[in-house]
C-alpha cells in the first residue's frame, strides 16, 4: 500500500503521468502513418519498448549506470582538453574564451570536429568501434528479430555519422528491403556521430544525457520503423549471418590523415551551414515578423510560431509548463534548421533543469529536412540502384526519426 501511494507521487510530481500520454500518442502517430498496419510485429514493438524503458531506468535510475555514463562523459571532458592543444598552438591566446574577446565558436568547434574525426577514424582502424557496435547488434538482434545487415547499421550509427553507418554494411544495401532501408534511413537521422556530440558537450549540453539518448536511439530507431513500414519480405542477413566490417584505411597513420581530412569536411560543412541558415533565417524572421505586423497588427516571429506548433508536442514530453513555448521553438528549429541551432539556442534560454533535460533527448538528432537530401547523397551514391527508394522513403524517415526522437524524450522524463 506504501509502496503504491510512493509510485503514485513519483508519477504527480512535475506531472511525469503525461510522459505515458506522450509515448501512446508518438506510437499511435507512427501507427497512423504505417504502410501495412496488420503487418506490424507486436512482439518487436513491445520488445523495443522494454528495451528503451530498461536502458533509461539503468542510465537514469541507477547508481551503476550513472556512474558509467558520467565516467564516460568525463573522459569527453578530457578528450576536449586535448583537441585545445592543437588549437593553442595554431590560434595561441585566440583560443583561450577567458580573454576579453571571449568564446569565439569558430576556434572552439572547428577544431574540436577535426580532432574527433581523426579520433574516430583511429579508433574504428583500431578496431575499437567494431567492437563496441558489435555488442550492441549482438545484444539487440536476437531479442528484436530484425535482421543482422540493419541491426548493425542501427548500432553503428550511435556513434559514426548517418553516410558513415552505411559503409559498414555496403555490400548488403543493394539487396536490402524497403523496410530494412527505412531503419537505415531513420536510425541515421534519430541519432548523433560522436564527434558531433563532442562538440555539443562543448556548448554546454549534458553529455550524460547525449550518450544515453544515442543508446536508446538504437532499439527506438528500430521501433518505428518497423511500425511505420513493417517488414513483408525476407531479409538476406535475416538468420543472424554474421556481417563483417571490414576497415578501408591501410595503417594508423593513413587512419589518422583520413579521419582529419573528413573532419574537415565536416567542420567546413558545418560552418558554412550555419552561416547560410542563421542568415536565412534571419531573413525570413525579419519579413513574417514585418508582413504579420502590417496585416495582423501583430509581429510573429518564427520562434513564437515555432512555440505554438509545436506546444503540445512539449507539453506531451514532460517539459515543464513554464517552458512549454521555449521547448516548442527548439523543436521547430530542429525540425527546419538543425539541431546545432536549437543546442545553441537552447543554452541561452534559461529552461528549467528537468526541462533542458528532457529536450536534450529530443532534439539528440539529425532529423532534418536538408538531411533527407545528406542521405539521398550519400546512402545513393553508395548504391545507385537505390536511389529512387531513398527518395521514395525521405520524408518517411524524417518523420520516424522525429519520432524516434520524442519517444526517448518521453520515456527519459518518466526516469529524470
Amino acid at each position: 500500500m506504501v509502496e503504491g501511494i510512493i509510485v503514485f507521487s513519483y508519477f504527480l510530481e512535475h506531472n511525469r503521468y503525461v510522459g505515458f500520454i506522450g509515448i501512446f500518442a508518438i506510437l499511435f502517430v507512427a501507427f497512423l502513418f504505417s504502410k501495412n498496419k496488420r503487418k506490424i510485429n507486436l512482439r518487436l514493438v513491445g520488445s523495443a519498448l522494454a528495451m528503451q524503458f530498461a536502458l533509461a531506468a539503468f542510465i537514469l535510475k541507477t547508481s551503476v549506470g550513472k556512474y558509467i555514463f558520467s565516467t564516460m562523459a568525463k573522459v569527453f571532458q578530457k578528450l576536449y582538453q586535448f583537441a585545445d592543444k592543437g588549437t593553442e598552438f595554431i590560434f595561441g591566446n585566440l583560443a583561450n574564451p577567458m580573454e576579453s574577446w571571449g568564446y569565439i565558436f569558430a576556434l572552439k568547434v572547428v577544431p574540436t570536429i577535426i580532432f574527433f574525426g581523426a579520433l574516430m577514424a583511429l579508433l574504428f582502424h583500431l578496431g575499437v568501434v567494431q567492437f563496441f557496435v558489435k555488442i550492441i547488434s549482438f545484444l539487440i538482434r536476437p531479442i528484436l528479430g530484425t535482421s543482422g545487415a540493419e541491426t548493425l547499421c542501427a548500432a553503428a550509427n550511435s556513434m559514426l555519422g548517418q553516410t558513415e553507418a552505411p559503409l559498414l554494411i555496403k555490400r548488403y544495401l543493394k539487396n536490402m528491403t524497403e523496410s530494412e532501408m527505412l531503419v537505415v534511413m531513420v536510425s541515421g537521422m534519430a541519432t548523433l556521430s560522436g564527434s558531433i556530440m563532442a562538440v555539443y558537450g562543448m556548448l554546454g549540453i549534458s553529455m550524460s544525457h547525449l550518450l544515453s539518448a544515442g543508446v536508446m536511439s538504437v532499439p527506438g530507431s528500430i521501433l518505428i520503423a518497423k511500425i511505420l513500414y513493417p517488414e513483408s519480405k525476407k531479409p538476406e542477413t535475416l538468420a543472424g549471418q554474421n556481417v563483417g566490417m571490414k576497415r578501408e584505411t591501410s595503417s594508423i597513420l593513413d587512419a589518422i590523415s583520413s579521419g582529419t581530412t573528413d573532419g574537415l569536411k565536416l567542420s567546413v560543412n558545418v560552418v558554412a551551414m550555419l552561416i547560410a541558415f542563421i542568415s536565412l533565417i534571419a531573413l525570413v524572421d525579419f519579413i513574417v515578423s514585418r508582413t504579420t505586423g502590417y496585416v495582423l497588427g501583430f509581429n510573429y516571429t518564427l520562434d513564437i510560431i515555432f512555440g505554438k506548433l509545436f506546444y503540445g508536442v512539449s507539453c506531451l514530453l514532460g517539459v515543464a509548463k513554464e517552458d512549454y513555448t521555449n521547448a516548442g521553438a527548439l523543436l521547430g528549429q530542429k525540425l527546419v534548421i538543425n539541431e546545432f541551432f536549437a543546442y545553441a539556442n537552447s543554452v541561452k534560454m534559461g529552461l528549467m533543469d528537468r526541462s533542458r533535460a528532457i529536450l536534450t533527448y529530443a532534439l539528440a538528432g539529425f532529423s532534418n529536412f536538408s538531411c533527407i537530401g545528406i542521405q539521398i547523397g550519400g546512402i545513393g551514391a553508395l548504391v545507385p540502384e537505390k536511389r529512387p527508394v531513398l527518395v521514395k522513403l525521405g520524408l518517411f524517415a524524417l518523420l520516424g526519426a522525429t519520432l524516434a526522437n520524442f519517444l526517448n524524450a518521453a520515456i527519459a522524463g518518466l526516469f529524470i
